[in-house]
């Protein structure tokens, strides 16, 4: 074979490696390419797992907004728009054995609410005229018998204040069930009439009866005019049977709501 064909053969063979490494370097740069985009593609993951992360994170702040607003709610639930909570029940009454043992009813059985006590009708306005208090009386339970034994215009006094005071709920104690209590209470536009004497249970449902809806039913005799204790309960009629007054006994009873409707005291 002559010089010339010997070097054109090889001259293609050398062309025909090159080509082969040329198409080689290519592969191996596209599959580096395709790695990249791989790594993009993981990259873009992780930035939509970040963009749900942050979509959880506005969540939760959502949830922490909802929070804060039911918060605000339950600032507010003050009674008449006071700021402050009303979490008060002033319990006036000549007899110390009957303020400690309601203050102790109070301390263990009425959730939300601590007990002040007073034997006299002055200690007890000075503590409600006092600005700070404004706002925190609840339920104001008052012995008006201190009217029949001292303190009368005291009595009085604490009377006009509450009416004024359209926060507050007034609770009448009284040692009889008789119609004058009866009408006195109803008088003053009481949220409610306890007749002495009473077990701490009777005391608890009366006062969280009265702070749950600002009013208590009650039942009159029709024959005496007395106030009944519910001793024995019709459960069909869901009313007293009788009358609690052992001399009287009738079973002629009528419901007494208190406060009474506007206009009416009876």
């Amino acid at each position: 074979m002559s010089r010339r064909n010997r070097y054109r053969k090889s001259g293609g063979n050398e062309r025909r490696q090159d080509a082969s490494r040329q198409d080689q370097r290519k592969k191996s740069g596209g599959g580096q390419g395709g790695q990249k985009e791989q790594k993009s593609r993981h990259g873009g993951g992780q930035g939509g797992q970040k963009e749900q992360q942050s979509r959880h994170g506005g969540g939760q702040a959502g949830q922490k907004e909802q929070q804060s607003r039911h918060g605000g709610g339950k600032k507010d639930r003050g009674r008449g728009g006071s700021s402050l909570k009303a979490n008060m029940v002033i319990l006036v009454d000549l007899d110390h054995d009957y303020v400690e043992m309601e203050s102790k009813a109070v301390v263990n059985y009425v959730s939300g609410y601590n007990p002040m006590g007073f034997t006299d009708a002055g200690r007890a306005i000075n503590y409600l005229s006092n600005p700070r208090n404004r706002g925190r009386i609840g339920l104001v339970m008052l012995n008006v018998d201190l009217t029949d034994q001292q303190d009368g215009e005291g009595v009085t006094e604490l009377i006009d204040m509450l009416a004024a005071d359209k926060n507050a709920l007034l609770a009448v104690v009284s040692e009889t069930n008789s119609v004058e209590k009866m009408e006195q209470a109803l008088a003053v536009r009481a949220n409610g009439l306890l007749t002495k004497p009473f077990t701490i249970e009777r005391f608890v449902r009366f006062v969280k009866g009265i702070l749950r809806t600002g009013e208590s039913l009650t039942w009159q005799c029709e024959a005496c005019g007395k106030g009944v204790i519910a001793e024995q309960i019709d459960m069909l009629k869901m009313k007293p049977i009788k009358c609690s007054d052992r001399e009287c006994g009738s079973s002629d009873l009528r419901q007494i709501k208190f406060p009474p409707e506007s206009g009416s005291t009876g």
